[in-house]
């Protein structure tokens, strides 16, 4: 299943940490944006280990997306490539 990851977290140190982590996890569309392939106890596991890491004013999203077979990218989010479909 695919998700979408995005936040907003004011301390820089803390968004380094939480980026590092996702990037483990995914791939990142925008300096907060996250593509995630994965399943759902994976996410909680995710979830959890956030939690432990940012503030109460911070946030973090998780929006589940489903099996999507296509994901349209324009500009050069990926690698240079100008069109990219996954």
């Amino acid at each position: 299943m695919r998700f979408i990851v995005c936040y907003d977290i004011s301390d820089d140190k803390t968004r380094n940490k939480v980026s590092k982590l996702l990037k483990s996890y995914g791939i990142r569309t925008q300096l907060s944006v996250f593509e995630i392939e994965t399943d759902i106890n994976t996410v909680m596991s995710l979830l959890q280990d956030v939690e432990q890491m940012i503030d109460i004013v911070d946030k973090f999203f998780v929006y589940p997306v489903g099996d999507v077979k296509a994901v349209i990218r324009l500009g050069k989010a990926q690698k240079g490539n100008i069109f990219n479909i996954v």
